[in-house]
């Protein structure tokens, strides 16, 4: 090797840059005899920070005053026929296209490091009461589609049950945000029986798709095998077949009563056969919001059992705009509690607190998952904050 590299330095001067080296094993008198050789592939006047970036073009195309000189024995030195590459060559190779998609990404991340600074800066501008302390949390909420007046509601709660020097403290800071975020969220607590003497009747209405035979089933699954109450099941979603045999399969799986109806008359005769129960829980066809008509119907059909409470299942997959309407126009077939389904695939959960808020409404339940009957809890203020601030399920 050494006296390869003093023939490359005599022949092309101490300018010239090793492009590549190999050791080669010849053999000699029928394999019996073995040599090494020595390979070294050399330019001249190529840069060394452009070496690695050039290698492959010099091997693979006729480059300016190369050589390859092999050694021991009688070196022998073969010079290429010069011709440099062109700039379309040179823009072509592997190393080139890396070094222009590296180029690409780094300004990419600077355009987006500049765009985030834009958007806390117009934040910011918008909202100059927002110390700049607690303008990350301001952040956190709206990103997490917390609306812009709730998040600063909450700032404005927190900046007077927190200190200017305490804003350091991270942990503490986001403590107390969540008990401004806690309070900010009416909750109903569980389903509990109010009267003796007769079932304890709980309706549940909302969209179509949203959950609701299963959340049923999760609700009856906790009242008989948790609290070791007598469940009775009733469902009018007789336009789903699936659905029926879904709740009969959960049914025979609880030991509970399912009876299968079509209409108010029959509503009624059910929830009568079903008096030794300690609650009745019945299922509802899901309803659009905008068909006025459906809802009507369903409006007189809880109006022939009057049910101890109603709730409206909601998926938090949904828009703050679908959310809001549904609201709307299931109230007018009976104000209720909401149920909260599907959070383990929303994207964003401030909605749930905007809406909730926003239609000053009572939140009883919210589900996680399909599984039955784990993937419910009750309602609580605490945890929907400890979502909302980024928070795993």
């Amino acid at each position: 090797m050494a006296e390869a590299l003093t023939q490359v330095k005599s022949s092309m001067g101490t300018d010239a840059v090793i492009l590549h080296t190999r050791t080669l094993q010849q053999r000699r008198w029928l394999g019996l005899r073995r040599r090494e050789m020595v390979e070294i592939t050399a330019g001249r006047g190529i840069a060394l920070a452009e070496r690695r970036r050039r290698e492959a073009i010099v091997r693979n195309a006729p480059a300016q005053n190369a050589a390859v000189y092999t050694r021991p024995g009688m070196a022998t030195r073969r010079l290429a026929d010069t011709r440099a590459p062109s700039g379309r060559d040179l823009l072509e190779t592997p190393a080139a296209t890396g070094v222009a998609m590296i180029s690409i990404s780094q300004e990419v991340a600077a355009l987006k490091s500049m765009v985030r600074d834009l958007v806390v800066q117009t934040r910011q501008r918008q909202s100059p009461n927002i110390p700049t302390e607690l303008f990350d949390l301001y952040t956190k909420m709206v990103g997490n589609s917390v609306s812009e007046e709730i998040a600063s509601e909450a700032i404005q709660h927190l900046q007077s049950q927190v200190r200017p020097e305490h804003y350091g403290q991270p942990d503490f800071v986001k403590d107390k945000l969540l008990d401004v975020l806690e309070k900010m969220v009416t909750t109903a607590g569980p389903i509990a029986r109010t009267r003796t003497g007769r079932p304890h009747v709980v309706a549940l209405i909302g969209p179509t798709g949203v959950g609701k035979t299963t959340t049923l089933a999760k609700l009856a699954a906790n009242l008989k095998l948790k609290e070791r109450h007598r469940v009775g099941l009733i469902t009018l979603d007789t336009y789903r077949i699936a659905a029926v045999d879904q709740l009969k399969r959960y049914a025979d799986i609880i030991g509970s009563p399912l009876r299968v109806v079509s209409g108010a008359d029959d509503l009624q005769e059910a929830v009568t056969s079903m008096s030794q129960c300690d609650f009745v829980l019945v299922d509802t066809a899901g309803r659009s919001p905008n068909d006025t008509l459906k809802l009507n119907e369903l409006k007189g059909v809880l109006a022939t059992i009057e049910p101890d409470e109603v709730h409206l299942v909601l998926a938090a997959t949904a828009s703050q705009q679908c959310l809001e309407l549904a609201i709307s126009r299931f109230g007018e077939v009976r104000e209720g509690k909401l149920i909260f389904t599907k959070l383990d695939e929303a994207a964003n959960l401030g909605v749930l607190l905007n809406v909730a808020r926003n239609g000053n409404k009572t939140l009883s339940y919210l589900t996680t998952g399909q599984d039955v009957p784990d993937d419910i809890e009750v309602g609580r203020g605490r945890r929907l904050a400890q979502l909302i601030l980024g928070e795993s399920l």
